[in-house]
């Protein structure tokens, strides 16, 4: 017997009482097989379902033939989506999505990999037909069998357009939700006190320190997968600067986490990064540490409301719109609200992941966390350094970019 897509020949003992079962089997496989070839995809479905049934269970030829049905499946409904009236397609659909690998070709990694790849393409034929509730239950599907970070692209595209929420199997059946760590999540925008405040949690609860990214520097700060289900069960600690893409949004919705969103007054923020970038931090970004040292004031200013303060409106934009859809609960937090009360921001902070702390244990921690002002990474700790460093060309070059999402309220960033 073999499939439409790559023959495969198996060969499979019988007892002398089934033989008579196998030769139907063979034949019963034959036309299917011919009625596929000719593009008679309706009766290749209905002679591969009579196949399957007579194909031992628990046996390669059981999973070859399910391939087999699966790829008729596909193609059969693939033909009824040209048509004007797809209805007819939900029975194909329901049956091919219950299909399953049982014998010994499900631990194949190839025969799995072409099997799930099936799926993906049937999944992909649905999403261009604008079919996405069933486009994500194939691509769930491909998942499931045999993942490949192709179909985690199509995943995010489908769960996107459908506005719904992951679910942690999209991305692992290693555990389970109940099986999660707690994460305490801090996206912030650069020069927050966000190193200060994820310091002062990892003391403070014990939590591991874990920077979920593939790597930082000039890399935007998206979540990464891998790193993520590896510590999944852990209680974490995490500070990285992360808009509210699509991506990040369902990650965190599959692991069950729930971000706290810190900001700062964008004049101070333009000042604080003037002073980070002067002591030599330009390599985490892509200016050149000579280059910026030589320019005059006005012009590094210049540079950095051009190129790096547009991102801090699209974090703010970008969040308030997650929560707006009721994507994710977040806790918003501001530079300001916890230098003028750190313990109490704190406090806060834990009641929002339904922990909670002795004032006198949030106090001793805090002192050691500002003992240690190297790995804080504070340049002066004030706030309103903008308001008065900044000329009024300067602050109104900063504030435009507010007018390019007229429905946020900025007031977070002292606007």
């Amino acid at each position: 017997m073999g499939n439409s897509e790559k023959n495969r020949s198996i060969q499979v003992a019988v007892a002398p009482q089934d033989q008579h079962t196998v030769k139907q089997l063979q034949e019963l496989t034959q036309l299917a097989l011919a009625r596929l070839e000719k593009g008679n995809f309706e009766m290749a479905v209905a002679l591969f379902k009579r196949a399957l049934p007579l194909a031992p269970a628990n046996s390669p030829a059981r999973d070859v033939v399910t391939h087999n049905l699966m790829t008729a499946y596909r193609r059969r409904i693939e033909e009824i989506l040209k048509q004007e009236d797809v209805t007819p397609l939900n029975p194909y659909l329901n049956e091919a999505l219950a299909l399953q690998l049982r014998g010994p070709l499900a631990q194949d990694f190839k025969f799995r990999d072409e099997f799930a790849r099936v799926y993906h393409n049937l999944g992909l034929s649905f999403y261009r037909s604008r079919q996405h509730e069933a486009a994500l239950h194939c691509i769930r599907k491909a998942i499931g069998i045999q993942p490949c970070p192709s179909y985690y692209v199509d995943l995010t595209m489908s769960l996107a357009y459908l506005k719904r929420p992951a679910r942690l199997a999209d991305y692992t059946t290693a555990i389970k939700p109940e099986q999660l760590g707690r994460h305490l999540f801090i996206t912030c925008t650069m020069k927050s006190g966000s190193t200060f405040l994820k310091n002062t949690l990892v003391k403070l609860t014990g939590f591991k320190d874990m920077f979920a990214v593939y790597a930082s520097l000039q890399n935007e700060h998206e979540l990464d997968l891998p790193v993520i289900s590896r510590f999944a069960a852990v209680n974490t600690v995490t500070q990285q600067h992360a808009r509210a893409s699509e991506a990040n949004i369902q990650l965190m919705q599959a692991f069950a986490i729930r971000p706290v969103v810190l900001m700062r007054n964008i004049y101070d923020s333009v000042i604080s990064l003037l002073d980070f970038y002067r002591t030599g931090f330009t390599f985490s970004t892509f200016f050149d540490r000579d280059q910026f040292r030589a320019m005059p004031e006005a012009r590094q200013i210049e540079l950095i409301t051009d190129n790096a303060i547009p991102w801090y409106f699209q974090f703010v934009a970008s969040w308030k719109r997650a929560e707006a859809e009721n994507r994710l609960t977040m806790h918003w937090l501001t530079y300001e609200e916890m230098i003028a009360d750190k313990p109490g921001s704190i406090e806060r902070l834990l009641d929002f992941y339904g922990m909670s702390a002795a004032r006198a244990d949030i106090e001793r921690t805090i002192a050691a966390t500002e003992a240690d002002g190297e790995n804080n990474r504070f340049n002066r700790g004030v706030s309103g350094r903008g308001k008065t460093a900044l000329t009024a060309e300067q602050k109104a070059r900063v504030a435009r970019f507010a007018q390019y999402f007229p429905g946020t309220d900025f007031s977070c960033l002292g606007l």
